[in-house]
């Protein structure tokens, strides 16, 4: 089914030209009129806004029942006027005829033909060999985006495309090349700089069937400049309806270059954002596993609050696919189902399946509740069937239920949780339930804080035998924060208790327990400064920060790891009281964290062009506690971190986070990021990564990777993007992408090619192709989403301003 912007470019015109008027009042007799430009106005001595006015170099009246107007003739009501070389209009008849270059004007629209018949009243008549056209309005307000016509259209009468409801699966090949999801970005701040932009159509004939109804024949529409006809869309003949805001097009097609792309013999839709039931356009592409792909969607408009899409995807070398997606929403609760099912798939005759269930309800009075279930027929679903890297390296899919309450004191969380693991690897454990209450309140100027947490920890009937138990955390504390302009100092203490009872324990322990005092002092400075740098005023800060936290030391090796990690270092974790994530470690500590930040900030707009910070822990006490196996920390400090983030005036950001062992003086971890961005559609990121593993080496759990993405033009309407993702530590890519762009002004096209590794398989390579007419249709795989999310700063083609726009050629 063909989803055109041009049908609603034709409505809108319509709605607008038409006169939907009746001659009232009296009629001033004029007898043979003057060579000067007279008027008459069918209405009271007054013209008043809905006036009829008839204007024109010479006015004939014949016997108060036919008006003639010739030279610059023009019939008019409020806004809407009527021009051609010779209008006549039958008052006792209300037949209005334009004979001579008939012109139909309303704000930015245009209609234009030969001759124009039409009953006022009625709203019956015709106009033949009709041109349509519409420009942006020549004053725009600043920052506000341009609306060209195939905006204004839009905006007017509906997106005839195909709805946008999410593709059919966050985790389907649907999805990979079907949706381009979220708002632009940055791209939305570019449409205040588009240049003035045209669209324009023409019909063999308009024809005007009462005050609702309309109908052209052979209309078609382009947004191609006069003289350029690249493209068209086309329909044999198309009817209208205002009361319903409707329509219905006949033998549709879309053209381009003169070669039919995509037919339907018939569509009915809808031109005023409302949703319509209907076959959505087709799309297809191809991948290395599943071959070919065509993928025909059906949507369903099931209520204002509730709709669906159902899908056929055509797997050459799989079979046929079904896909369906059901969303609704309620005053007090919605959600979305995603359901694909393949029947024995070719390539190892199973059936194979992906479910992704999701709801939220709203119970009142604080009170939630919700459940979230993912799952799929087998481990490699994924790895065959998808090609964004974010779904391949998934290997558990989490099914759960919630049930939460909040108030301005108490929060509560209920959460039972179980998981589908893909890689027969990695098994968390199940919590069967969780159930967590939190309480925040101040009694003056003393905060007083209670953590609360009861967890049944199961495993999953596939892994390996080992401890299960529950956890119970209780953790009150108080805090006194004292705040002034020019710094801060809080104060804190609190005890933590947790207790435990097991089964399969290795160490035939049925309970454990374990209670910590715990103190802290936070506190920070700020200072800052003025001046001025090459004529440009900066405010420089200096913000200082210390924080000192006690806890005494408990044996807990005999404590079963559950939930708990080591945290990463960094100025989150560094003013952290736990260095340990979860309840199953609470370090000891006897410890002071220091960091300095300064900031660079641009005293006329505000902007902070540099931040850099710096920081260390320093032990007073040695490490007793750790994870099993781990190596605990000898030395008397911690790495040293340090950040930078830089915004300049010559287009480049550089962001940088370093961390060094002074022990050994090696780094041990390195992220640096940086772009280049100095006009739309020119855009390289370069970043590196580096992390080592605990024994010090780049090996199996540490990281060593380099990464470029660009978008460039090449000339002549040409862009190149690509990415690549190579590890230096396995030497292999992890993930590609390659393409080439071509803007022709009214129409483009990009070819994209993919390769992802996975986590359950080999790798998987996607090939996609578009071809994008003038932002109102589309035809091909939309590899937009995947452009985007592999090269930051990307910006489509079609809307990078003129201004930086290389010259393209035919």
């Amino acid at each position: 089914m063909l989803k055109s912007r041009f049908f609603s470019v034709i409505t809108m015109v319509l709605l607008l030209c038409s006169l939907r008027t009746q001659a009232e009042g009296e009629i001033t007799p004029l007898g043979t009129a003057s060579p000067e430009t007279q008027s008459i106005s069918l209405s009271t001595a007054e013209v008043a806004d809905d006036a009829l006015v008839i204007d024109g170099d010479k006015l004939e009246l014949q016997l108060d029942r036919k008006m003639r107007a010739t030279g610059n003739a023009s019939i008019s009501r409020g806004k809407q006027s009527i021009t051609g070389d010779v209008i006549d209009y039958n008052v006792q008849n209300d037949e209005l005829n334009v004979k001579g270059n008939a012109t139909i004007n309303m704000g930015n629209a245009k209609l234009t033909g030969p001759e124009l018949h039409m009953r006022l009243s009625e709203n019956i008549g015709e106009i033949k060999d009709a041109s349509i056209s519409m420009v942006e309005a020549a004053e725009t307000k600043k920052n506000q985006p341009v609306t060209g016509s195939s905006e204004q259209f839009s905006k007017s009468l509906g997106n005839l495309q195909s709805p946008q409801i999410g593709g059919m699966s966050s985790y389907s090949i649907a999805s990979d090349i079907n949706q381009a999801k979220g708002s632009l970005g940055a791209e939305s701040d570019l449409k205040s700089q588009l240049p003035r932009s045209s669209s324009r159509g023409d019909a063999d004939a308009i024809i005007f069937e009462g005050q609702d109804k309309k109908r052209l024949k052979n209309a078609r529409y382009t947004t191609c400049e006069v003289g350029v006809d690249d493209w068209y869309i086309k329909a044999k003949e198309l009817e209208l309806n205002d009361y319903t805001e409707s329509g219905v097009a006949k033998n549709a097609y879309i053209e381009f270059k003169g070669v039919p792309l995509i037919y339907t013999p018939w569509i009915s839709f809808s031109f005023n954002n409302q949703r319509k039931s209907g076959l959505l356009a087709p799309t297809y592409g191809t991948t290395s596993k599943s071959g070919f792909e065509l993928s025909v969607p059906f949507y369903w408009n099931i209520s204002p609050n509730m709709d669906a899409t159902l899908a056929t995807r055509v797997l050459s070398k799989r079979g046929v696919q079904l896909q369906g997606e059901f969303r609704y929403l309620e005053d007090t609760f919605s959600g979305i189902d995603n359901l694909e099912y393949l029947p024995s798939d070719n390539q190892n005759g199973l059936n194979r399946y992906y479910a992704n269930l999701k709801h939220q309800h709203n119970l009142g009075n604080g009170w939630s509740a919700g459940y979230s279930l993912e799952k799929v027929s087998d481990d490699q679903y994924f790895s065959d069937l998808s090609t964004r890297i974010v779904t391949t390296s998934r290997v558990n899919l989490p099914q759960q239920f919630n049930l939460n309450y909040g108030d301005d004191t108490w929060s509560f969380n209920a959460l039972a949780q179980k998981f589908q693991t893909l890689d027969n690897v990695s098994y968390p454990y199940e919590r069967l339930p969780q159930m967590t209450l939190n309480g925040n309140k101040y009694f003056g100027d003393v905060n007083a804080n209670l953590y609360t947490q009861l967890v049944a920890f199961d495993t999953n009937k596939n892994a390996p035998t080992t401890v299960t138990g529950t956890r119970f955390s209780f953790y009150p504390s108080i805090s006194l924060p004292m705040n002034k302009s020019y710094g801060y100092i809080t104060p804190k203490l609190g005890i933590h208790h947790t207790s435990y009872s097991l089964s399969n324990d290795p160490n035939n322990q049925s309970s454990a327990e374990r209670t910590l005092p715990i103190v802290s002092v936070d506190s920070g400075l700020f200072f800052d400064r003025d001046f001025k740098f090459n004529d440009q005023g900066y405010s420089q800060t200096i913000e200082p920060r210390m924080y000192y936290v006690y806890i005494p030391y408990s044996k807990q090796s005999n404590i079963p790891i559950f939930d708990t990690s080591e945290y990463d270092l960094n100025f989150s974790s560094l003013f952290s009281e736990n260095q340990f994530t979860g309840n199953d470690r609470i370090n000891n500590a006897n410890q002071l964290s220091l960091a300095l930040t300064t900031r660079l900030i641009e005293s006329d707009t505000g902007a902070q062009r540099l931040s850099a910070s710096i920081g260390q822990r320093y032990y007073f006490a040695d490490q007793k506690v750790g994870l099993p196996g781990a190596t605990l920390r000898e030395s008397n400090s911690s790495d040293i971190i340090a950040g930078l983030s830089t915004n300049l005036q010559n287009h480049w950001d550089i962001n940088a986070i370093w961390q060094y062992n002074t022990d050994d003086s090696r780094s041990v971890h390195t992220t640096l990021t940086s772009r280049y961005n100095p006009e739309p559609g020119k855009t390289l990121n370069l970043s590196y990564s580096y992390r080592r593993d605990g024994s010090g080496t780049a090996s199996a759990a540490g990281l060593d990777q380099f990464d470029i993405s660009a978008q460039w033009p090449l000339g002549k309407g040409w862009y190149g993007i690509g990415r690549a993702n190579y590890s230096l530590r396995e030497s292999q890519i992890i993930e590609t992408l390659a393409g080439l762009e071509y803007d022709a002004g009214c129409w483009q096209t990009r070819t994209v090619i993919q390769r992802v590794s996975t986590a359950t398989a080999n790798a998987n390579y996607a090939l996609f192709f578009q071809l994008e007419l003038g932002g109102l249709a589309s035809i091909g795989a939309n590899p937009l989403s995947t452009i985007k999310r592999n090269i930051p700063g990307y910006v489509n083609t079609g809307l990078i301003p003129d201004t930086y726009q290389q010259p393209y050629y035919e």
